[in-house]
């Protein structure tokens, strides 16, 4: 029985684990409305509308129509790419 509930609880952590996503950052610079951030951490933004978006980065940035990254896509911004678009939020994939 011992061995069976060790078992169970070794599986319970390697799951958990399984499901954890490790925070990344991108790498490189990204410059959002004029102000430089330097390998931003994956995740979401809040900016002004209209926002322009330099993306030095290695990751692609979502810019969204509404706060917390909500509504539709305005902007997909590619590594080496600037974009001017509507938005209220962005997402550093």
């Amino acid at each position: 029985m011992r061995r069976r509930l060790i078992g169970v609880g070794l599986l319970a952590v390697a799951g958990v684990l399984a499901l954890a996503v490790p925070a990344q950052a991108a790498t490189g610079t990204l410059i959002v409305n004029g102000v430089s951030h330097h390998n931003p951490a994956r995740g979401c933004y809040s900016t002004t509308s209209p926002v322009t978006i330099t993306n030095f980065t290695d990751s692609i940035v979502l810019v969204h129509a509404a706060a917390n990254c909500q509504g539709p896509v305005t902007a997909e911004v590619d590594p080496g790419m600037s974009e001017q678009a509507a938005g209220t939020s962005y997402f550093v994939l």
